[in-house]
């Protein structure tokens, strides 16, 4: 799905294109594809406090702890361009973990927390043209991890976010002409993970 009428660089409220499921249960198992269209993201700038707020996506409520996975594929084109699994808020508190191109043309596991203002952190580097995503809820604590094999869970970010959400996917061409992102092998699990270290 693309957005019909982008909003770009705006200040405020937060208006983004999304399609809401009955439940995160419509999105299981996938496949599930996103198509961004031009200059489309969910950043607000740390520096200035731009917001671009117009990238679609597919959420659905969801109670309790929770462990939500993916297996992402993107038909990478430009700088930015990603595919990422969101848990939303409200419109200045919401996180997101991406598989994306960097501005060296390396495929890369990204995550940003927004607070307010985003931040932006780059960690590995993936060397495969898919890679599994997870995002888990341990009350008000989140957990993002990425994985090569869906067996082995490297740690991306563990980070504070309070209230009721909203979890689902998302796709993003900040740079470019618009994307793919295929979500597939979607899996979710009303389950507290115990460890977020212990790579399981």
């Amino acid at each position: 799905m693309k957005s019909s009428d982008p909003k770009r660089g705006m200040k405020g409220t937060l208006s983004r294109p999304r399609a809401y499921a009955q439940t995160v249960l419509d999105l299981v198992p996938g496949p599930l594809l996103i198509d961004a269209g031009p200059r489309t993201d969910f950043f607000v700038d740390p520096v200035d406090g731009k917001v671009v707020a117009n990238a679609p996506a597919r959420m659905a409520r969801v109670e309790g702890d929770f462990v939500l996975s993916a297996l992402v594929e993107v038909a990478f084109k430009a700088t930015f361009d990603a595919g990422a699994l969101i848990v939303w808020a409200d419109d200045r508190r919401w996180a997101k973990l991406a598989f994306e191109l960097s501005p060296q043309h390396e495929r890369m596991v990204v995550s940003v927390v927004t607070c307010g203002r985003s931040d932006d952190c780059n960690s590995t580097v993936v060397d495969a043209g898919t890679v599994w995503l997870r995002i888990a809820r341990m009350g008000e604590a989140y957990a993002f991890h990425a994985s090569r094999d869906a067996e082995r869970w490297d740690l991306v970010r563990h980070f504070h976010l309070a209230g009721a959400v909203e979890i689902g996917f998302a796709a993003q061409s900040p740079t470019g002409d618009g994307c793919e992102a295929t979500f597939s092998d979607i899996r979710l699990e009303q389950r507290t993970l115990l460890d977020i270290r212990d790579r399981s």
